[in-house]
């Protein structure tokens, strides 16, 4: 894990200053929501510190650009430090070449593992509780009689690197995994947001492969495939300003100027890769060759909702074993945001989320 930050990314007095300048006003933005959550059935539906946490993420992320972003999130390299610090286990950290690294849940033990691919827009980090999740996530699967392993992809953020690095770092993982015998049938890929795109990259680039990244041969489909809340859309579309204001961790605005950030430079050619729902309606013919099973979830509630049903609904005219989950008054990425605040009450999506992933291994 690098610890070198490049001059693009240090933050300036003046980032400090106008982070300092958006955290102020956070009561306000947290008391504001508290109110307004006791007139809203999605409001009602949440508890009093999913509430403050939701909007106060929409609030700063909504207010800072992406060099700041990065700063007040981190990166996985961090959470991933935090994390076995915490839990009192020695970092397991297989380097995969071209920056990328595994980042291990705990010490390797199995033959299936959940290949997880992280969020943030690709200009930050995974959230502090991602770990948390999938370690809540392997004991649940344990205790049903599997030993499952998890890893988590370091990969290289933009703008330090751009597409198709990402991509090709993913290849690299899976292949890694492949080499030390984990056979492909028991590789379950996993990925919120940024990581659910990183997911379609993966499988796009195994039926249409891209140049310059190496190519991907599996003896046999992969396990599974898991899009929580993927990021479908990188630009503007009238889908995006269908389900607004209804208390997201993101707004249009937010979405749209990462987007730009990521779609920067990217030929046209990579789009279809990048932009789920630019795809051609056919870019999915054979998808059911490379990937036994798919699960897509998306919060009712969240700014991506609509561009996730069409995405899933096109992939589904190719494969027969697409499972849809929409979260109701979930937002996005809201199985993480329950870990993140310590909810007991983790909702429905969750529990399903693991039992399809169990299902996913053989005994």
């Amino acid at each position: 894990m690098t610890g070198t930050t490049l001059p693009r990314n240090k933050l300036s007095i003046l980032d400090q200053l106008k982070i300092a300048a958006v955290l102020v006003p956070t009561p306000v933005v947290m008391s504001a929501a508290l109110i307004k959550s006791f007139f809203t059935e999605d409001g009602r539906a949440k508890s009093w510190k999913r509430v403050i946490a939701d909007s106060t993420t929409a609030w700063i992320v909504s207010n800072i650009n992406r060099r700041q972003v990065r700063g007040v999130f981190g990166e996985t390299g961090t959470v991933y430090r935090d994390f076995v610090k915490a839990k009192g286990l020695t970092p397991v950290i297989e380097e995969l070449g071209h920056d990328s690294r595994l980042l291990w849940l705990g010490p390797r033990k199995s033959e299936r593992v959940i290949l997880y691919l992280h969020g943030g827009a690709f200009l930050f980090g995974a959230l502090p509780s991602t770990p948390y999740f999938w370690t809540h996530t392997q004991d649940v699967i344990a205790k049903n009689g599997k030993e499952v392993d998890v890893a988590m992809l370091n990969y290289t953020l933009v703008p330090d690197a751009m597409f198709p690095t990402q991509l090709k770092q993913a290849v690299l993982a899976i292949q890694h995994l492949i080499s030390t015998g984990i056979k492909p049938e028991n590789i379950q890929l996993a990925g919120d947001s940024a990581g659910g795109a990183l997911i379609h990259e993966v499988l796009s680039h195994l039926l249409h492969p891209v140049p310059d990244v190496p190519k991907l041969v599996l003896s046999a489909p992969l396990g599974g495939a898991y899009l929580m809340s993927p990021w479908t859309s990188l630009k503007d579309s009238p889908m995006l300003r269908s389900n607004q204001g209804r208390g997201d961790i993101l707004t249009l605005s937010t979405v749209v100027y990462w987007g730009s950030k990521v779609l920067d430079g990217v030929p046209e050619s990579g789009i279809p890769y990048l932009d789920g729902i630019s795809a051609p309606e056919d870019w999915f013919k054979g998808i059911d060759k490379v990937v036994k099973r798919i699960l897509i979830s998306a919060g009712d509630a969240e700014v991506f909702r609509d561009t996730i049903i069409k995405y899933t609904k096109t992939v589904e005219k190719y494969h027969k074993d697409v499972t849809f989950f929409l979260d109701e008054h979930g937002v996005h990425d809201d199985p993480f945001l329950h870990f993140l605040v310590g909810e007991p009450n983790r909702g429905k999506l969750t529990p399903f989320i693991i039992d399809w992933l169990d299902k996913g291994f053989n005994v």
